[in-house]
């Protein structure tokens, strides 16, 4: 990978290891050299105890540091092979609207686009 701000913040979000403190997964991947893609947050435990706010807030943090913009899809992530359609195993896990509405929280805003009928959200940094 190239020397850019996306790869800088991507390293130094992994190298805080907040995902292993707060039982949280991210997928990052950078979208040129100043933007990266949260491809996929997860968390391993319980839903609803600050660990996913944790890790964004963190990511968001970084981001800003590096000048980095930051985009995602809010929806709900389903078993490999299992489709958008598919319910969620974790019944517990937020919806694409409590998705969308957390993300907003942190600065997220809808782009306008959209991927497979979900919108895409992005935040500039600040």
């Amino acid at each position: 990978m190239h020397d850019t701000a996306a790869s800088r913040m991507i390293d130094a979000f992994h190298a805080s290891h907040v995902e292993e403190r707060q039982d949280i997964e991210m997928w990052l991947e950078p979208n040129g050299d100043c933007a990266v893609a949260l491809e996929a947050l997860w968390s391993e435990g319980e839903h609803h105890r600050g660990h996913a706010r944790a890790a964004m807030e963190r990511l968001v943090a970084l981001a800003d540091r590096h000048g980095v913009m930051l985009s995602l899809v809010p929806r709900p992530l389903t078993p490999k092979g299992q489709g958008l359609k598919a319910l969620s195993a974790d019944h517990a896990a937020p919806d694409g609207a409590a998705l969308e509405a957390f993300y907003e929280r942190l600065g997220f805003e809808r782009s306008g686009g959209e991927f497979e009928g979900s919108p895409v959200l992005v935040r500039a940094p600040r």
